[in-house]
């Protein structure tokens, strides 16, 4: 079964789309397995919130999610459940800063990127240890 298609301009080549929308793609189709590196969202319909996050949280892959709510206490509960490096609230994930960690986690990537994360990486600490009667 495929995923019914809410928003497409126009098929660019066999394998790629212009900005898509799909809507509850099955749970066992790539799009919903993979992750997706191009210009595609997926919406699932839930009625249980909690098994929702769960969903979400069943994939090897965490990089960034989004939370569309007016309800604070929803908010901070959702975030805190999500395996997510990022989660932005009434957002897309395509938001950026460069102080923000950027990266996954699980099986989305090896560490974070971001100028403070690139910084450390590139940083070989030392210790140095003085003895001194004159100092």
């Amino acid at each position: 079964m495929l995923p019914k298609i809410v928003a497409i301009k126009k098929r660019i080549s066999d394998n790629l789309y212009e900005p898509t929308v799909l809507l509850d793609p099955p749970d066992d189709v790539n799009v919903t397995t993979q992750e997706i590196f191009g210009p595609v969202v997926c919406l699932y319909s839930y009625s249980d919130r909690n098994e929702a996050i769960d969903k979400a949280n069943s994939l090897p892959y965490a990089f960034q999610a989004a939370v569309f709510t007016n309800n604070l206490e929803t908010t901070l509960d959702t975030v805190n459940k999500l395996n997510a490096t990022a989660v932005m609230v009434n957002d897309h994930t395509a938001f950026r800063v460069d102080w923000m960690p950027f990266g996954g986690r699980d099986s989305s990537g090896i560490g974070m990127g971001g100028i403070p994360y690139s910084m450390d990486e590139m940083t070989r600490e030392k210790m140095m240890v003085i003895k001194s009667d004159v100092l």
